[in-house]
């Protein structure tokens, strides 16, 4: 399947995730608003903001560059005038970057990938990776984990996202939201 042909006959009007090449290419110039934008990035957002974070200025290390959470987060934390820097599989000392930021959001789909010893004391942490882990005990034969190793980060960090519960939920908000606006614009309803 040519993924670019299938965004590009997503109506703009309804691209309620945020993918459409011109919401994104929208997000990436500041001087222009994206109608949606992605759900996953606005749910990292949305968590910094209800948690009282100021973004002005701190350095926010991003661990992936997908479409769907890395870049859309970026752009989004760079129009909060954050310093970001995106970690990516070629990133030469992903440790000692991560070590001086004061926010770390990790979308890298690794399990357990960023280990205490990766963060700054007092770091805020988001961890938007979902990844499953044999676990005979479970029911299921697997559980969810992170990307951050729970158990050490939670000693370093001022405050951490759990997974599962953490970002997950917020996403899906941040989906209802946007197919809310999208009903409004499309129906002419206003507040």
């Amino acid at each position: 399947m040519d993924e670019e042909k299938i965004l590009n006959a997503i109506s703009l009007d309804k691209d309620v995730d945020g993918f459409h090449p011109l919401n994104v290419g929208n997000l990436a110039l500041r001087s222009r608003k994206p109608l949606f934008v992605s759900c996953a990035a606005k749910a990292c957002l949305e968590l910094l903001f209800q948690s009282g974070i100021d973004l002005m200025g701190k350095h926010v290390t991003i661990i992936g560059r997908s479409k769907v959470v890395g870049l859309p987060t970026s752009l989004l934390l760079q129009r909060h005038h954050a310093t970001v820097s995106v970690i990516h599989a070629f990133t030469e000392n992903p440790e000692e970057i991560t070590r001086g930021s004061d926010i770390v959001i990790s979308a890298a789909g690794v399990a357990n990938l960023v280990r205490g010893s990766w963060l700054k004391q007092g770091a805020v942490v988001i961890d938007v990776g979902t990844n499953p882990v044999e676990d005979p005990a479970s029911d299921f034969g697997y559980r969810l984990t992170g990307d951050v190793c729970f158990e050490e980060a939670v000693n370093v960090a001022s405050a951490i996202t759990p997974v599962p519960g953490g970002v997950g939920p917020v996403t899906i908000a941040m989906l209802l939201a946007n197919t809310l606006d999208s009903a409004k614009r499309v129906y002419g309803l206003s507040d």
